[in-house]
C-alpha cells in the first residue's frame, strides 16, 4: 500500500503499533511530581477507563533507575541509565538512554516486554497515519474548541480574528474532502 494519493482511506499504512495503546514511562511526569531524586523509590500504575492495566516499581540513582516488573510471569526488569543536559537558563535536564540504540529519550515505551525508545520499539503516533482528511479533521475539532471558548480577555481582535479565519478555512478544507469522499463512494470507486 502506497503512501497519499486519491484513494479512499489513502494515507500511511496504520500497521505500526500506536503510542497511545502503549504502556509509557515519561521521565517529565515523574520530574513534576519530584519523584527523580536520587535514592527515592516508588510504584508507577497506568490504567485506562479506571482500571489499573499494569504497575512498575521505580528505584531512582544518580546515574539510572530501576523499573522492576514482571512480564509472562517472569522477572523482567531493566536498569536503565540515564544522562543529563545543561539547560540555558541553568539546572539540567534528565534523559534516558535507551538501552538498545544508546541514543537520549524522555519516554520509553514498553512492547514485548521491554522498555525502549520510540523508534527501537516501532512505535508510531495515531497522527502519523491519518489521511489528509483525518487531519483536516483534527485541526477543524482543535480550532472549533478555541473559538466556542471565546475570545481571551488578554488575547488582542486581531489575534482572535485570524484564529476565526483559520477555523473558516479549514472547515472549507473538511467539507471539500468530505464532498470528495461522498461522490466517490455515489461513483462506486471506494
Amino acid at each position: 500500500m502506497g503512501t497519499g494519493g486519491t484513494r479512499c482511506g489513502a494515507g500511511r499504512p496504520g500497521q505500526r503499533l500506536k503510542a497511545e495503546h502503549t504502556l509509557k514511562v515519561d521521565l517529565r511526569s515523574w520530574r513534576k511530581l519530584g519523584y527523580l531524586v536520587n535514592g527515592h523509590s516508588f510504584a508507577w500504575q497506568w490504567s485506562r477507563g479506571g482500571e489499573v492495566t499494569g504497575n512498575i516499581g521505580v528505584s531512582v540513582r544518580a546515574d539510572s533507575i530501576r523499573l522492576g516488573y514482571a512480564a509472562n510471569g517472569q522477572d523482567a526488569s531493566q536498569t536503565i541509565r540515564t544522562t543529563t543536559t545543561p539547560c540555558r537558563y541553568g539546572g539540567a535536564r534528565t534523559w534516558f538512554q535507551c538501552p538498545c540504540c544508546g541514543g537520549r529519550s524522555v519516554v520509553l515505551f514498553l512492547r514485548v516486554g521491554r522498555f525502549a525508545c520510540r523508534q527501537c520499539q516501532k512505535v508510531s503516533y495515531s497522527s502519523q497515519s491519518g489521511s489528509a482528511h483525518d487531519r483536516a479533521l483534527t485541526r477543524y475539532h482543535q480550532l472549533h474548541a478555541l473559538i466556542e471558548a471565546g475570545k481571551p480577555k488578554w488575547q488582542r481582535w486581531t489575534t482572535f480574528e485570524r484564529l476565526e479565519d483559520r477555523f473558516e478555512r479549514v472547515n472549507e478544507q473538511v467539507n471539500r474532502s468530505l464532498m470528495t469522499f461522498i461522490q466517490r463512494l455515489q461513483a462506486g470507486r471506494c
